[in-house]
């Protein structure tokens, strides 16, 4: 039969699910504070990285206005902007001659914005986009979503940063 456990055992013992569960409750904590934090964090608005990339483009940087201009796209998805994701392919349509793969891109985008949101004026708008780069096909499949009794939004969104860029 073993004889029972001396003081020191014990003392090392306890100390050491002290530490273990000081250390897992220190971790859970971080873990939390880090996990909120992602959620107070404000999405960038897509309007002015827009303006930067205009003046770029403007400016004759043209590498650094795609990258803008793609930026500003990428802010306009994570606000499901549709008319960010508009603007941001303009611009990127008056840099590439063609093909027009990353305007296409954010059209997409832009379609599924405009979906999510219920916003017939953006399906329009993306039907319209996609008819002036010559897709018809693809500009019919949207105008297929558009119904009479949608709901508009009011947030202000068809006010588009480019216009006349989508004019034939």
């Amino acid at each position: 039969m073993g004889q029972p456990p001396s003081r020191q055992n014990l003392r090392a013992r306890s100390s050491w699910t002290i530490s273990y569960r000081a250390s897992l409750l220190a971790f859970l904590v971080l873990a939390a504070l880090t996990g909120t934090q992602c959620h107070f964090r404000e999405i960038p608005d897509w309007k002015p990285v827009l303006a930067l990339a205009d003046a770029a483009r403007r400016r004759g940087d043209l590498d650094h206005a795609k990258h803008l201009y793609l930026q500003a796209g990428k802010f306009a998805v994570w606000r499901d902007d549709w008319a960010g994701l508009l603007a941001a392919a303009c611009g990127i349509k008056q840099l590439e001659r063609e093909p027009y793969s990353s305007a296409n891109a954010l059209l997409l985008r832009a379609m599924v914005a405009a979906q999510k949101r219920q916003s017939q004026s953006g399906l329009v708008a993306v039907a319209k986009a996609f008819s002036t780069l010559g897709e018809n096909k693809v500009a019919s499949m949207v105008l297929s979503f558009v119904e009479d009794d949608r709901v508009e939004e009011t947030s202000g969104a068809a006010d588009i940063a480019s216009p006349g860029c989508w004019d034939n």
